[in-house]
């Protein structure tokens, strides 16, 4: 009876461990009857999903982890570890990632509100620069680490809500540096999101995290094998994991970079060579065989490195069978540790902690989640990239917390440290057979007008075609859908015209003013409609040509019609997606126009990828619907994409068709920084008869070279037309869509 009693009593008292309880403290039985053993994650970037291999081993082994302490990707695998998932469930969420998607932290482009998407008509592809009171001109990390925080919250959010670390799934430690002082940091407390993101945040790659009066950065430079962080947690035995990437040797140091790299590594590898001194012959080192075959910013071979640390730890298999447990010993200590993960929140409270440009009511509007929901991490990730999609925020994330016994939703939302005035670059060059286009445009955008955001941008223009932009983007009410878009142009454009050999007949200058008074709708991320007045006046110069066609002073006025809809992931080099766009615009008397005439203009492009295959297929079709458009109002046609084998504005008429169809292969790159090679076919023409567009029409074509450049995306190619009519040109700047600023 009383072996009965006892074994009742036992399982009872598992199955009671075993539920998990919301927001529970974790309590757990001392360790006598053997030894207390802490689990030390060395830092090494991706070569750190080696951790998960000797954690799978460790559980095949059946010996315990009672402590974790880590630094960077140490602190990231044993943080999340130290939630209760078992190793098969981190090595599912590890391998699952995008790692070259998390570390890029805009949201996608299909993803962003349609203001952001516009951004890229003005070809502002130059680094912005912050100004002002209280700005700071540059970020102080090349990310912010938007994704990777959602990342480590999505899981951290649905399994604890402890704040200090001793009261974890397993007790944990994240290791930091003060980037002030150089002092070591052990995190023992708070956002176990945040202090796993302070422990691998690379100096100048990721920006610093604020904690209380320091500024935190990767504990790989004072600590990157924290042993004696383990120990004074109470660990008697420790199981140490040395992912760190080996010293370059003379042959290797050939450059900066190199050089640079070296002068990291000797600081890692020096405080690591003191914590291993420290090691008992109790202690267990385990060195994955990486070699250098997985450096560690090689994010997509980190699939590779799991079983190398398995097969390291496999190395160690007869020192970890001391440490083995019986299987009933091992089921009662994962039970204990089960016990302390919580339940999946029902979320009781929301809290915004807004410190950006916008009120609390525009957040708010872009949250889904509601008091008494449950805690939905996939719908928060997705409502997190859209607060950050408004652009210019240093971060939105969200942390899971338990305050008074309820579960609450706390959103953060913080304004980019640069400030909210931005300074803004660009460049357009087209080179061709007929000299070399150049357009080099600076701005100024004024992004906290009032709490919804607006903005003013103010864009000069000097090169080929010198211009003065300014306007007004100011939307109502949180949902920032209602638009009020003036805007006023001052500009000098080159209009060619060509006879039907391609030979040059006349150059024209037209100086312009032009305003614009829009309102438009948004609807949802891809789409918006405007409704516009718009009027302009100018003079049409002769330069070069027959002094016959005079020249002329012009007023025009005009009612107009836009819309668009936009799902392109990449405006300079797609992938997916689509772009369509159409105007109207009815020149009329009663808005001063000197002539009176409707145009109206479509176009089309889309993109499908498989693998590194891409193909581009697209149309534009602009016409006169009388027939009676004056020289400044025509359509021209000619240059890369538009008519590749002709001159930029080779042909010019009432009327314009162009279709286009592109085959692009990515031959090299990374995920920032692609290079394809790719070809194109086109037909079409511009013509002063509708008809003729098709009847003569030019089949055109391309071979080109792309790059995105720190200049801008780079295209360079040959072109060719009929009649053996070729063109070979160098473009920087926005192909599909206008370039830079004007007509």
């Amino acid at each position: 009876m009383r072996f009965i009693s006892c074994f009742v009593g036992f399982t009872l008292a598992t199955v009671i461990m075993a539920q998990p309880v919301a927001g529970s403290v974790c309590k757990r039985e001392p360790i006598i009857e053997r030894p207390v053993i802490g689990l030390v994650l060395g830092g090494g970037g991706a070569r750190g999903a080696a951790h998960i291999g000797v954690l799978k081993l460790l559980e095949e082994m059946r010996v315990p982890v009672d402590r974790i302490a880590g630094t960077s990707m140490g602190s990231i695998v044993g943080g999340l570890f130290a939630t209760g998932l078992s190793a098969a469930e981190l090595e599912d969420i590890v391998i699952g990632q995008d790692w070259e998607n998390i570390f890029v932290d805009q949201t996608a482009r299909a993803d962003r509100p349609f203001r952001r998407k516009r951004d890229d008509d003005f070809n502002l592809f130059g680094p912005k620069f912050g100004i002002g009171k209280d700005s700071s001109l540059l970020p102080r990390g090349a990310f912010a680490g938007q994704k990777i925080v959602l990342f480590f919250e999505s899981v951290v959010g649905e399994r604890v809500r402890q704040r200090n670390f001793d009261d974890l799934p397993i007790p944990y430690r994240a290791v930091a540096a003060d980037l002030v002082t150089g002092d070591e940091v052990v995190l023992t407390e708070g956002d176990l999101t945040i202090a796993m993101r302070a422990s691998m945040s690379i100096p100048a790659a990721f920006d610093p995290v604020p904690m209380g009066d320091r500024l935190l950065v990767d504990g790989g430079v004072v600590n990157n094998l924290p042993v004696n962080v383990a120990r004074d947690m109470g660990a008697d035995v420790v199981i140490v994991v040395d992912v760190g990437t080996p010293l370059a040797s003379a042959e290797e140091l050939t450059n900066v970079l190199s050089i640079t790299g070296q002068l990291t590594g000797l600081l890692v590898n020096g405080n690591t060579t003191r914590q291993l001194a420290t090691l008992t012959p109790d202690d267990v080192l385990i060195l994955p065989p990486l070699g250098s075959e997985i450096a560690a910013g090689d994010f997509t071979k980190m699939d590779n490195a799991i079983p190398l640390g398995y097969e390291g730890a496999t190395r160690q298999r007869a020192a970890l069978a001391a440490l083995s447990l019986s299987e009933r010993d091992y089921s009662a200590h994962r039970a204990q540790i089960t016990s302390c993960v919580d339940q999946p929140a029902i979320i009781d409270f929301v809290r915004i902690d807004n410190r950006s440009r916008f009120r609390d009511a525009v957040i708010e509007e872009r949250l889904h989640v509601k008091p008494g929901e449950p805690f939905d991490g996939e719908r928060l990730d997705a409502d997190m990239a859209q607060i950050y999609a408004l652009g210019f925020i240093e971060y939105a994330r969200y942390s899971v917390v338990e305050e008074d016994g309820k579960s609450g939703l706390v959103v953060q939302v913080q304004q980019d440290l640069r400030g909210t005035a931005f300074v803004e670059t660009g460049i357009d060059l087209i080179g061709d057979s007929d000299g070399t286009d150049l357009n080099l445009r600076v701005g100024l955008l004024k992004t906290d007008l009032d709490s919804y955001g607006s903005e003013l941008r103010v864009l000069g223009q000097a090169g080929q075609t010198p211009a003065l932009y300014t306007e007004l983007y100011k939307p109502f009410g949180p949902p920032l859908q209602w638009i009020f878009n003036p805007a006023a142009l001052l500009q000098r454009r080159e209009v060619n015209l060509f006879d039907d050999d391609g030979n040059r007949l006349a150059i024209f200058k037209i100086d312009e003013l032009d305003g614009t008074l829009a309102l438009g709708r948004e609807f949802g991320r891809s789409a918006a409609l405007f409704a516009a007045v718009r009027w302009f006046t100018g003079d049409i110069n002769v330069q070069t040509g027959d002094p016959a066609f005079g020249d002329e002073h012009f007023q025009g006025g005009e009612y107009v019609f836009r819309g668009r809809y936009d799902t392109l992931d990449d405006r300079y080099f797609p992938s997916s997606g689509a772009l369509l766009r159409f105007r109207y615009s009815l020149s009329d008397s009663s808005l001063g126009a000197d002539e009176h005439y409707d145009q109206l203009g479509i176009s089309a492009f889309g993109a499908k990828t498989w693998g590194h295959h891409t193909l581009i297929a697209g149309s534009r079709y602009n016409t006169t619907l009388g027939d009676d458009a004056p020289v400044y109002a025509l359509y021209s046609g000619g240059g890369f994409m538009n008519l590749s084998g002709l001159e930029t504005d080779e042909v010019a008429g009432q009327h314009l068709g162009v279709g286009l169809a592109s085959y692009r292969y990515r031959f090299s790159g990374t995920g920032l920084m692609p290079a394809f090679v790719g070809t194109s076919v086109e037909y079409g023409t511009a013509a002063n008869d509708r008809d003729d567009i098709i009847d003569d029409g030019i089949w055109n074509g391309s071979l080109y070279l792309g790059y995105r450049s720190l200049l801008g995306p780079l295209y360079l190619g040959i072109g060719f037309a009929e009649d053996d009519r070729r063109t070979y040109f160098l473009k920087i700047g926005n192909v599909f869509g206008q370039p830079g600023l004007g007509r």
